[in-house]
């Protein structure tokens, strides 16, 4: 009879070997061994590597921007977060300092993936500045 294993649990790095050249969300460059891509979500730089990779990594943090182009989003995988479910959305909507700090604090409780901090908190500020209204410059007429 035909029996199927539910629940196969593999190590990260194991995950890691079949991932890393074979997922769907990958944009390999085509002009030699230069850096590889990835469009995955919560992956805060987008660049295909172990430590940044939310499909073989138990936790996972990803920032967005909020709804309306206001404030950033967290997002913060548990346990088993392969599921919709099992990720943690906290909308921000505060000035930029003390968005900061709330990344921060958030992340550095509880261990929760602190080698991401810093990249969590450069994405938030990229995002942020990117909402900023342009002040417009009037250019002089000869």
């Amino acid at each position: 009879s035909f029996h199927v294993h539910r629940g196969v649990k593999m190590s990260a790095d194991l995950q890691w070997l079949f991932v890393r050249n074979n997922s769907s969300f990958l944009l390999k460059n085509k002009a030699g061994k230069r850096a590889t891509f990835t469009t995955e979500p919560y992956n805060l730089v987008n660049k295909n590597s172990f430590k940044y990779n939310t499909l073989v990594n138990k936790k996972g943090v990803g920032v967005s921007a909020g709804p309306d182009n206001k404030g950033v989003v967290l997002f913060t995988k548990r346990k088993g977060g392969r599921k919709p479910a099992m990720v943690v959305r906290r909308t921000i909507q505060y000035d930029r300092r003390r968005t900061y700090r709330t990344i921060r604090k958030y992340l550095g409780s509880c261990d929760y993936r602190q080698d991401l901090m810093e990249v969590a908190v450069r994405r938030a500020s990229a995002i942020l500045a990117s909402q900023r209204p342009r002040k417009r410059i009037l250019r002089r007429r000869r």
